[in-house]
């Protein structure tokens, strides 16, 4: 098995700006172009309703009032299923995912 040699290899770093060099190797670089899908590939009877942004309030969260009052009946008469390791792997992951890494002076 042939060695690897790491020092020649570039460290992963914070973003930067391009360098004039790097614009140039950006642009010598062929285009790629992806190939069409045909139209015998659309799924027939596949609809997508899109309203325009005017329908939607920026001031009220996103919350289906329906869907709510059911969840909170189910919870009343205890037929909502809670599996509390579920919700522990939500909290960790919610933290981790939220987790703030304190940056290291090099």
């Amino acid at each position: 098995m042939p060695s690897v040699e790491l020092s020649k290899l570039q460290a992963i770093g914070p973003a930067r700006p391009l360098s004039d060099t790097d614009r140039t190797q950006v642009d010598a670089r062929p285009a790629q172009s992806l190939p069409a899908k045909p139209a015998s590939a659309v799924k027939p009877g596949v609809m997508v309703e899109v309203s325009p942004a005017s329908d939607l309030d920026p001031s009220s969260p996103p919350i289906d009032p329906e869907r709510v009052a059911k969840i909170r009946a189910a919870l009343r008469d205890g037929s909502y299923p809670l599996v509390p390791t579920k919700i522990a792997d939500a909290l960790i992951a919610a933290q981790v995912s939220l987790a703030v890494v304190p940056q290291t002076k090099a």
